[in-house]
C-alpha cells in the first residue's frame, strides 16, 4: 500500500528551511517522519495547538558569519532556530495570511519575502531572486523618467533587532483587524511575538532573526510607511527588506531622505550614515549603465537549466544516482546528488504512468537528460565562470561607491557556483585572489576550505559558512582535517554540520573542552541524556531521532522528502544569506 503524499505546508516548510540551515531541517524530517503530520490538517490544527498551549519558547541560537569589521575581526549575527513543530504552525499561519492579499501581500514597492500562493509547495516565500529582478525593472523604469536624477541607497541599522515588541505586536493586530483573519490564527501570531520577546537576550530585544514568521513581522510594521511613501514622496521609493532606494531629481531625493529618516525615527529605526558603504548616491544615468548586470544576460539562466534538469534526471532516473555521483566526482565536480528513489517507490499508479511518460517525452529535450550532457555543460560553466570570475576581480579591490556595489554582487555570485565546479587547484587560486576584497572573505575561506580540506578557519566564521562548505565536500567524498582542537562554542556549532552532513573529518588537535550537547548528537545521534537535556530544543529534537545504533542525519540530508523538495544548494543559498540578511 502506497503512502499519502505529504500535503502542501509540510512540503513548504522542508523546502524554505532546507535552504536556511540544517539543523532546523533535520528536526523537520525526523518530526514528519510522524506520516500523520504530513498532513495540512495536523499543521493547522496540532501544531498551532501545541503552540498556543507551549508555557516554553524553545529556540537554539547559533552564530551566522555577518561581515568583517576595519580591523578583519569576524562579526557574526545571532539566529534563533524553532522547533519543528513551530516551523509547520508558522507555516500553517503564513499560508493562511497569504490568502488574505489584501492585508498581508506587499505593498508594490516592496520586493522582499513576498508570500507563496495557493497550492505551490516551493517554499513559504517567493524565491528573493524573482523579487530583485522585480525591483530592479522598477528602480530602471524610474531612472528613464528621470534622466538626469540621482538614485540614493540606503539602509536600515540593526533592522530586525530594532523591532520592538509592541511595534511588531501593534502591526499584527492591524492587519489582522483589516483582513478578518480568525482570532485562533490572530492568537498564535500574538503568541509567537511575545515568544520572540522572551527568548531574546537582555538588551537586544527585537524579533528574532530565524523563524521565517519573522520576515512577514517586519515587512508588516513598515507597511504603511512604504505605503504613504509610495504615494506620497517626492522621489520614488522602493523597499528591499532593509536597503531603500530612492529615485529621482536630487531636490527631490534629498527632501525625500529627510522625510523617510524622519518617519523611520518615529519608528525606532535608524539608517546608516554616511560614511557608511552601504549608502551610496549616484546619478540615474550611471545606474542604467549597470541595469542589466544580472538579468538581461544568460549567465543565470544557464545554471539554473543544469540544476532544473539535474533534479528532473534523478526523478526520472533515481537509479542512476550514484552513477552520476561518481561521474561528477571523477571530473572534480562537488555538485551534490540527492536521493529520490523513496519518493519514486511510493507513488501511486497514476503518478506512475505521469513518470513514464515524462520519461518519454525527456528525448525531445534539446539540452538532452543523460549524465554525459551533465557533465559536458558543467565543463562548459567551468571554463566560462573561472574567466569572468578573474576578470571581475581585476582592480576590484580599488573600487568604490556604485561601481563597487556593481562589481560584488557578481563576485559573490560566481563565487557560489565554482565551489560546485572549479576544479581544486583553481579554486585555491581563486579563494586566495579573492581574499584580498573585504566584501569576500566569506566566500574566499569557503573556496579554501572546499578545495584543501582544512576547516580551522572555516569554523570560526558560523554556521552558515560550515553548511556552505559541507555539502560540496561531501559531494566530493573529502575526508577534511581539523588540526587544531574546538574551543569555542561557535567551532563546535561548525563541526556539528561538517558532522550532520556526513563529511569525514580527520581531527589532529584534542580539544579540552567537555563535548557540547550539538557535537555529540551530531557523532552519535540520540541517547537518554540528550532526551533529557535541559535545553528543550535539544530535547525535542535528540526524542524526535530516537534511539539507535547510529545518527541517521547523513541519510536524511541525502534523500528528498517530497518529489517537490529542491535542490537545495549550500554554498549558493549560505552565500546569498550572508550578503542579504
Amino acid at each position: 500500500m502506497k503512502n499519502t503524499r505529504p500535503c502542501v505546508i509540510s512540503v513548504r516548510s522542508v523546502n524554505e528551511y532546507r535552504r536556511r540551515d540544517a539543523l532546523a531541517y533535520l528536526g523537520l524530517r525526523y518530526y514528519l517522519e510522524n506520516k500523520a503530520a504530513r498532513s495540512d490538517h495536523w499543521a493547522r490544527e496540532v501544531s498551532i495547538n501545541l503552540i498556543l498551549n507551549r508555557t516554553r519558547f524553545p529556540y537554539f541560537s547559533v552564530s551566522h558569519f555577518k561581515e568583517t569589521d576595519d580591523q578583519g575581526n569576524v562579526l557574526h549575527r545571532p539566529i534563533y532556530l524553532p522547533t519543528a513543530n513551530e516551523a509547520l504552525a508558522e507555516t500553517a499561519l503564513l499560508k493562511e495570511c497569504a490568502q488574505q492579499p489584501k492585508a498581508f501581500s506587499n505593498p508594490g514597492v516592496v520586493f522582499s519575502y513576498a508570500l507563496n500562493e495557493g497550492e505551490n509547495r516551493s517554499g513559504i516565500f517567493k524565491r528573493y531572486s524573482s523579487g530583485l529582478g522585480k525591483r530592479d525593472s522598477r528602480i530602471s523604469q524610474a531612472c528613464k523618467d528621470s534622466p538626469d536624477g540621482t538614485v540614493q541607497y540606503v539602509d536600515i541599522k540593526h533592522f530586525y533587532p530594532s523591532i520592538s515588541t509592541g511595534l511588531a505586536t501593534k502591526a499584527w493586530r492591524e492587519q489582522c483587524e483589516a483582513s478578518g483573519l480568525c482570532n485562533r490564527h490572530r492568537q498564535v501570531g500574538e503568541k509567537l511575538i511575545a515568544d520572540h520577546a522572551m527568548a531574546a537576550k537582555a538588551g537586544e530585544g527585537g524579533i528574532l532573526t530565524g523563524p521565517m514568521f519573522s520576515h512577514l513581522l517586519a515587512n508588516l510594521v513598515l507597511r504603511k510607511m512604504d505605503e504613504h511613501f509610495s504615494a506620497n514622496l517626492p522621489a520614488k521609493y522602493f523597499r528591499y527588506v532593509d536597503d531603500i532606494t530612492l529615485v529621482g531629481e536630487q531636490d527631490a531625493v534629498k527632501l525625500s531622505l529627510n522625510l523617510l529618516q524622519t518617519r523611520l525615527s518615529e519608528l525606532g529605526f535608524k539608517l546608516h550614515d554616511d560614511s557608511s558603504p552601504k549608502n551610496i548616491k549616484i546619478s540615474t544615468k550611471d545606474w542604467l549603465s549597470g541595469c542589466d548586470d544580472f538579468f538581461g544576460s544568460g549567465r543565470q539562466r544557464m545554471w539554473y537549466e543544469l540544476i532544473s534538469d539535474l533534479r528532473l534526471f534523478l526523478l526520472l532516473n533515481p537509479d542512476q544516482g550514484n552513477a552520476l555521483q561518481t561521474a561528477f566526482r571523477n571530473e572534480s565536480f562537488r555538485i551534490p546528488v540527492r536521493d529520490y528513489s523513496a519518493v519514486v517507490r511510493e507513488q501511486d499508479f497514476l503518478e506512475g504512468i505521469i513518470r513514464n511518460t515524462k520519461r518519454r517525452l525527456i528525448r525531445w529535450n534539446p539540452r538532452g537528460l543523460n549524465i554525459g550532457s551533465f557533465i559536458h555543460r558543467a565543463n562548459m560553466l567551468r571554463s566560462q565562470y573561472e574567466t569572468e570570475f578573474l576578470e571581475l576581480l581585476g582592480g576590484a579591490a580599488a573600487l568604490s561607491g556604485y561601481e563597487r556595489k556593481r562589481r560584488i554582487p557578481k563576485l559573490r555570485w560566481l563565487a557560489g557556483r565554482l565551489i560546485y565546479i572549479a576544479e581544486e587547484a583553481a579554486l585555491q587560486r581563486l579563494a586566495s585572489d579573492a581574499g584580498q576584497i573585504k566584501e569576500l572573505h566569506f566566500q574566499s575561506q569557503v573556496m579554501k576550505a572546499v578545495a584543501s580540506g582544512e576547516i580551522d578557519d572555516l569554523l570560526s566564521l558560523g554556521t552558515n559558512a560550515a553548511q556552505a562548505a559541507a555539502q560540496p565536500l561531501h559531494a566530493s567524498g573529502k575526508t577534511c582535517i581539523l588540526a587544531n582542537g574546538v574551543h569555542a562554542n561557535i567551532k563546535e556549532q561548525g563541526l556539528a554540520i561538517f558532522l550532520f552532513n556526513g563529511v569525514p573529518i580527520k581531527q589532529l588537535g584534542v580539544s579540552s573542552r567537555v563535548q557540547s550537547e550539538i557535537v555529540r548528537f551530531a557523532k552519535s545521534g540520540s541517547d537518554m541524556a540528550l532526551m533529557r537535556s535541559a535545553d528543550p530544543y535539544i530535547r525535542e529534537i535528540a526524542c524526535l531521532h530516537g534511539m539507535g545504533p547510529r545518527p541517521r542525519h547523513e541519510e536524511l540530508l541525502q534523500t528528498v522528502f517530497d518529489e517537490d523538495e529542491e535542490l537545495a544548494m549550500d554554498a549558493i543559498e549560505q552565500i546569498q544569506q550572508s550578503a542579504s540578511a
